[in-house]
């Protein structure tokens, strides 16, 4: 018999993006034996509260527990997982295409089991089991699993699961890509996982197939989690799937009261439900405070009392209708809104011209580089560091990139400042270095908010625009702006496929290294995979642009819009100019 899951207020922000709330106060209690159903819209917040309790995220606020043991060990200096924790759950993610890396599928069942240290004839055991209950053939262990159908991928996602036995199965949306066949023996697999006493959470849209088989369902909407689904209501959920979600939403929001202990019938009369609608508008019209707990089997939520009721507006028991209607936000995202609203604005790839942002750029480091002095160094790293307040957010990414640089300088002045006849300290020679090297860092900063503030086909569209009479003279000025537009797509690419691989290795290999970081005994094995995955994207986009056009056409290009400086663009050269001109007076006045 597996421990029960248990989230305590955890809260989710996203990356780099502290103010951005993905989950918010979640207090949930997930039972051993029972099988819950995550469900909600797309962008819910379902795949990352998964991957929350699986580990492969980080939580800001809060704490899970699987038994008693936390998933994460609070005494250790950098936030790292339980390893006793982690080895009781698998997870198979949403793309079960984007986590193979192996050259066959039988090297990839052998990563999956590495961290259980399972014997050779044990492993063996385990695979063909594996495989056989996921309904694949053994002759596929010799196949790249790449070359498999997207059912089959599917299939070898949840065999990679169940031959390392775990007591916890977290799947997203598993039934994506299978047929009938494949959805019955997943159902059977699940079945069979419960009658063994183990758990497990399921994030799913395919109700009509998953439904019938839950113990308990748990909403997701906005980043907040709250029961629904009384185990009573459940049994008629073969008949009307649709209407019982409508239902379980209304009654988890206060909208209707919550059903009768012993009562068999969960469908409330029309009368009831208009009464219980309109009470409630009429409260909320007045600014009651909500206070409200609904329980289910399997799942012991605890809401705030602070919590906004959520009213749901069913349009023939569509449950797509609150995005038409309007449905109340969360408290705790609302709270920010104000505040980061223009910040949010001020951050958007579309905001600011290309143009603009070039010209701004390079006038500041042509300032940055004219100053001669530590004093004009100082002077310039202090407007710097003003401009770049707003843009923090986009700094901050980079931060190991900036700490590392800044430990590289003070190694080369230390170095450079050392003599050895005798044995002494020359700060005279310190000087030049921090100089030449500081102004570099300050340009290095400048530069880090452009890839997120100008997206790559709005900077394709400036370089044409700016430098198109140019083919008037046969320089090739658009497969220039192309090649530009593409180097700015790899740029974030590489660390977002590095990041993949690092979820990977917590995911399956079940590392304990901090988030987002390959563990060095895992390099090596993961090196040759990577430079494999960017090569097949790369493939994929020359496919892409091959199939647009790109090459074939000599005519004179239609664009779909064309970019004009604004009001904000004025702004910012204007201050830019400013700036850059004061830096100017000061290298010469100093």
């Amino acid at each position: 018999m597996s421990a029960d899951w248990k989230l305590s207020g955890v809260s989710v922000a996203a990356d780099g993006e502290l103010n951005k709330q993905l989950l918010t106060d979640v207090n949930l209690t997930f039972e051993a034996g029972r099988i819950t159903l995550l469900i909600g819209r797309n962008g819910a917040g379902k795949s990352t509260l998964l991957e929350t309790i699986a580990g492969i995220r980080a939580i800001q606020e809060g704490d899970i527990e699987l038994g008693g043991d936390s998933l994460w060990l609070k005494e250790s200096r950098r936030k790292r997982l339980n390893p006793n924790v982690a080895l009781k759950l698998g997870i198979a993610m949403q793309s079960s295409e984007s986590q193979w890396f192996a050259a066959t599928v039988r090297e990839e069942m052998l990563y999956s089991l590495k961290p259980y240290k399972a014997a050779h004839v044990d492993a063996e055991r385990r695979m063909q089991q594996a495989l056989a209950d996921a309904g694949l053939a053994q002759e596929l262990l010799t196949r790249d699993p790449w070359t498999l159908s997207g059912g089959q991928q599917r299939r070898l996602s949840l065999a990679c699961l169940l031959a390392c036995e775990p007591e916890w199965l977290l799947l997203d949306e598993p039934t994506a890509g299978l047929d009938a066949v494949g959805i019955r023996r997943l159902c059977a697999v699940l079945e069979a996982h419960r009658v063994a006493g183990r758990g497990a959470v399921v994030a799913t849209h395919d109700l009509d197939a998953l439904l019938p088989l839950a113990d308990a369902v748990a909403v997701v909407s906005g980043g907040t989690v709250r029961a629904a689904a009384p185990a009573a209501a459940i049994a008629h959920a073969a008949a009307a799937p649709q209407a019982l979600r409508a239902l379980a939403e209304l009654r988890a929001a206060a909208a209707l009261p919550p059903e009768a202990p012993g009562d068999g019938a969960p469908w409330p009369a029309p009368r009831e439900v208009a009464a219980a609608l309109a009470a409630e508008l009429e409260r909320r019209a007045g600014g009651a405070a909500a206070d409200t707990s609904v329980g289910t089997a399997g799942i012991a939520p605890t809401e705030s009392a602070s919590t906004t009721v959520q009213v749901v507006v069913v349009d023939n028991l569509n449950l797509e209708a609150d995005e038409r209607n309007g449905v109340t936000e969360h408290p705790l995202k609302t709270a920010h809104m104000d505040s980061a609203k223009e910040s949010a604005t001020l951050l958007r790839s579309d905001r600011f011209d290309p143009r603009a942002l070039v010209l701004v750029y390079l006038f500041l480091a042509a300032s940055v580089l004219a100053q001669k002095s530590f004093l004009e160094l100082s002077l310039a790293t202090i407007v710097t560091l003003s401009l770049l307040t707003p843009f923090r957010a986009l700094i901050k990414p980079w931060n190991r990139v900036i700490r590392a640089y800044v430990i590289m300088i003070v190694i080369f002045c230390v170095i450079g400042g050392i003599g050895f006849g005798p044995l002494d300290f020359d700060w005279s020679k310190v000087w030049p270095i921090a100089l030449r090297f500081g102004k570099l860092l300050l340009i290095m900063l400048l530069g880090m908010p452009l890839l997120k503030l100008m997206s790559p086909y709005r900077l394709q569209r400036a370089i044409e625009q700016s430098l198109g009479w140019l083919s008037r003279l046969r320089v090739p000025i658009h497969s220039f702006a192309l090649v530009v537009t593409l180097i700015f797509r790899f740029i974030p690419l590489l660390s977002g496929e590095w990041e993949r691989f690092a979820k990977l290795a917590h995911a399956r290999g079940k590392a304990a290294a901090p988030l987002k970081k390959v563990p060095f005994k895992m390099i090596l094995s993961v090196l040759i995979p990577y430079m494999r995955s960017i090569l097949r994207l790369a493939e994929q986009m020359s496919d892409a642009l091959e199939a647009r056009g790109f090459g074939y056409s000599k005519q004179k290009p239609t664009y779909g819009f064309r970019l004009q400086l604004g009001r904000a663009d004025a702004w910012l050269l204007s201050i830019a100019a400013t700036c850059g001109l004061m830096l100017f007076l000061l290298s010469y006045l100093l």
